[in-house]
């Protein structure tokens, strides 16, 4: 026998019963399909397949102008205020999300925020120890005595790091130049050579995207550095200037070089200094997780919090509007130089090879 259970069965005629009414209101059509931004199974079935139907160029063609616009949209936000994000792609993309503070976050997520921020750096850490580290909360609570809390304020450990990362950078380039015969386009060197600088320009080809998809993605957290603030702007470019200079240095230091263990051994010391200030800020964060909670709690805002605060520091505070319209241009140049790395990257496996 068929076993019916008596409460699914009422909720299933208090389910007709709703739809009937929800018919009334418009809100429901004829074929049971709910509309008003609920869910509608129909008319997604029919989305999918109308994707299903265009060819693979057709995708392709609708997603390239979508980069462009991308382009479009950081050019004309401001830093990593992070506006694009509040402006629907395209149809059929689903609308822009706004993210409930509310909801509860753990504390590795909060940690996992506040190390992928890029406005959050070496200078930010550093004023973090300035406004609320010096108060030792966090060695109170876990009863612990760390000398990376201690001595980051003292001797303002993460400003450190930053000018080592600038002087060992500084150094190597000045130690290739004056080995530099001067000669751009020799054509004489090894095949090996020549096979070296075209795989290093395929590898950076291909990781070069990521340099502008990691914009995108710090743009699109649920909260973010305070962008009001002279260190953030300087966190800001740190980041991406750096990491874009260390590619480009490299690939310059595999073509002028002609021994090939030089090259390899110049790499690797170029990829060790670009993760040296995330190294620093992953160690302290290990050791004091809690502080990524104050900071993410404390410090970090939303994306309207950012804009009330930014427009207020700019009405007080002239200092700082020169300080952003200085780096207006130079932050655009640094969009334009991301975006178009790839091509740089893709015309050296071919012309390096070459020229080498």
């Amino acid at each position: 026998m068929l076993r019916i259970n008596s409460e699914e069965f009422v909720e299933e005629i208090k389910l007709g019963c709703n739809t009937n009414l929800l018919k009334n209101d418009g809100i429901i059509e004829n074929n049971g399909i709910i509309e008003n931004n609920k869910i509608n199974p129909r008319k997604s079935l029919s989305m999918d397949s109308n994707d299903k139907k265009k060819t693979y160029c057709e995708h392709v063609c609708e997603a390239i102008p979508l980069v462009f616009k991308n382009f479009k949209l950081k050019m004309g936000d401001h830093l990593l205020l992070g506006g694009e994000h509040v402006h629907k792609v395209s149809p059929g993309y689903n609308s822009p999300l706004k993210g409930n503070l509310d909801d509860e976050i753990s504390s590795e997520e909060k940690k996992e925020i506040v190390k992928a921020t890029p406005s959050f750096g070496m200078f930010s850490l550093f004023k973090y120890h300035v406004k609320r580290g010096y108060l030792n909360k966090e060695l109170k609570k876990t009863n612990k005595i760390f000398c990376s809390h201690i001595f980051s304020l003292i001797f303002a450990l993460p400003v450190l790091i930053f000018i080592g990362q600038w002087l060992l950078y500084i150094a190597l380039i000045i130690n290739e130049n004056n080995k530099f015969d001067g000669e751009i386009c020799s054509s004489n060197g090894s095949i090996e050579n020549k096979i070296m600088i075209s795989g290093i320009s395929i590898v950076y080809f291909a990781r070069s995207f990521f340099i502008w998809d990691n914009i995108t993605n710090s743009l699109s957290l649920k909260k973010m550095n305070r962008v009001n603030s002279i260190t953030s702007i300087m966190d800001t470019f740190q980041e991406f200037s750096f990491s874009l200079f260390v590619y480009g240095a490299n690939m310059w230091l595999v073509f002028i070089e002609q021994d090939i263990q030089n090259m390899i051994l110049n790499s690797l010391a170029m990829e060790f200094l670009m993760v040296l200030d995330n190294e620093f800020e992953e160690l302290y964060f290990q050791y004091l997780p809690g502080a990524a909670d104050d900071i993410y709690d404390n410090i970090f805002v939303s994306y309207h919090e950012n804009i009330e605060l930014l427009e207020k520091r700019q009405k007080k505070d002239k200092c700082f509007n020169c300080f952003s319209c200085i780096l207006f241009v130079p932050y655009k140049l640094l969009v334009i130089s991301v975006f178009l790395f790839p091509v740089f990257c893709f015309f050296m496996i071919f012309a390096g090879p070459i020229c080498k």
